[in-house]
């Protein structure tokens, strides 16, 4: 770049003035600043050339843009490939504690196995397992023998049985009478020597590894997530009660979603179940998304209507006349079920009651006072298939403890 005409400096800003743009070096930038001009009018030179969005960020093109720009500028290739770096470091480390405990379990069991095989030799050894054995191959050898003669020699193959029969009935005797107490020093020396030889053997302890891998994985999920915020500016807070991908699916499904800058008005587990509570977070608010959990399900249901909720003493219901209301559950399964209200009731979408909780339709979904009870029975107001099993809601149709309601306005 050429020199500061006037200071004979860099020239390392563009100032973006009143219908004009000048080459400044940082005195001139000192100057201007001195003189009142915004921070924000200034553009470092070396940085726009690596962002673009710079650039865009500090003209004066629509909002929403503008918006856009301003908060891509603030994660740069260089932090992403930084960050990737240093997540894949954590994660080999895992991986290489991982292998560790897999090499050790591997061992363990090798020298139990070994262990194991030691003391049964030892063990034939005291009780001179292989007079046992030769009775036992003896029968066998008979047995072979018994298939290859005539029936004239059963007697014959009879008598050899009883005497194999005769020799292990001695074997186990002079185990239990003879040199017993012997044979019994030395069966107890044997299993207090393997006793004491597994009980010194390490076990592989995986809780230091486990605790490594959550706090790593847990670690690793938030990271990813803050920094997917960053470079994704119009990242819509999710629900903690729906999957992310319900959520957004939900989103996809309701065409008047125009603002990335959604915000939950209302969540019971912070704000309180009580029914003023609930009615001040909502009062005259539309275009609300109601996501609901019982204590003793698992499933999430809720519903969304773009009509206006009006605490009035007088209850009514409310129309929708665009006909976009929804129900909504999502199974434990974690698969979505929608359920659109149906076009000839549009006219009672959402009923409206200040001393009652949110009610859809003609009871399809409604809650009672200070959230502790409720019924969802869809079906009424809201099309659901006659073919499908109300029984796999797992919800009622009488709803009790409300653990958590959260309520998006969009």
């Amino acid at each position: 770049m050429e020199k500061c005409a006037k200071h004979q400096d860099d020239i390392k800003y563009i100032i973006l003035e009143q219908n004009s743009v000048k080459l400044a070096c940082p005195e001139c930038r000192d100057e201007k600043l001195e003189q009142g001009l915004q921070l924000e009018k200034f553009i470092l030179i070396q940085k726009v050339l690596k962002l673009p969005e710079v650039l865009l960020s500090k003209i004066d093109i629509d909002m929403p843009f503008k918006n856009f720009f301003s908060n891509i500028v603030k994660i740069t290739n260089e932090d992403l490939n930084n960050f990737k770096i240093e997540w894949i470091k954590q994660m080999s480390d895992i991986k290489d504690s991982i292998e560790k405990l897999i090499n050790e379990t591997n061992n363990y069991f090798e020298i139990l196995s070994n262990l194991l095989s030691s003391y049964r030799i030892e063990l034939k050894k005291i009780i001179k397992f292989e007079i046992f054995e030769q009775y036992i191959q003896a029968n066998i050898n008979n047995e072979n023998f018994n298939q290859q003669t005539s029936a004239i020699i059963q007697k014959t193959r009879h008598e050899i049985n009883t005497q194999i029969e005769l020799k292990i009935q001695e074997y186990i005797n002079q185990m239990i009478k003879g040199n017993n107490d012997e044979i019994k020093k030395n069966i107890e020396e044997q299993i207090k020597d393997y006793k004491n030889k597994v009980i010194n053997l390490k076990i592989p302890s995986s809780k230091e590894i486990l605790d490594q891998l959550k706090s790593g994985i847990e670690g690793f999920q938030k990271a990813i997530s803050e920094k997917s915020h960053q470079v994704n500016p119009f990242y819509i807070k999710c629900s903690n009660l729906l999957t992310n991908t319900n959520f957004q699916d939900i989103l996809f499904r309701i065409k008047q979603q125009q603002n990335p800058n959604n915000q939950i008005i209302y969540q019971g587990s912070k704000d309180g179940f009580q029914t003023t509570t609930f009615w001040n977070k909502i009062q005259n608010k539309s275009n609300l998304l109601m996501i609901m959990k019982t204590k003793n399900s698992q499933c999430t249901f809720g519903g969304y209507s773009p009509c206006q909720w009006i605490k009035s003493p007088q209850p009514q219901f409310m129309s929708d006349d665009q006909a976009i209301s929804f129900l909504f559950i999502q199974f434990p399964n974690l698969q979505l079920q929608i359920y659109p209200i149906k076009n000839d009731c549009k006219h009672e979408a959402i009923f409206v009651n200040q001393n009652l909780g949110p009610q859809f339709g003609k009871n399809d979904l409604q809650l009672f006072a200070e959230f502790k009870e409720g019924n969802i029975n869809i079906g009424q107001h809201y099309f659901r298939d006659p073919k499908e099993n109300l029984q796999t809601f797992i919800l009622g149709p009488k709803l009790t403890e409300i653990m958590e309601c959260e309520i998006f306005q969009l």
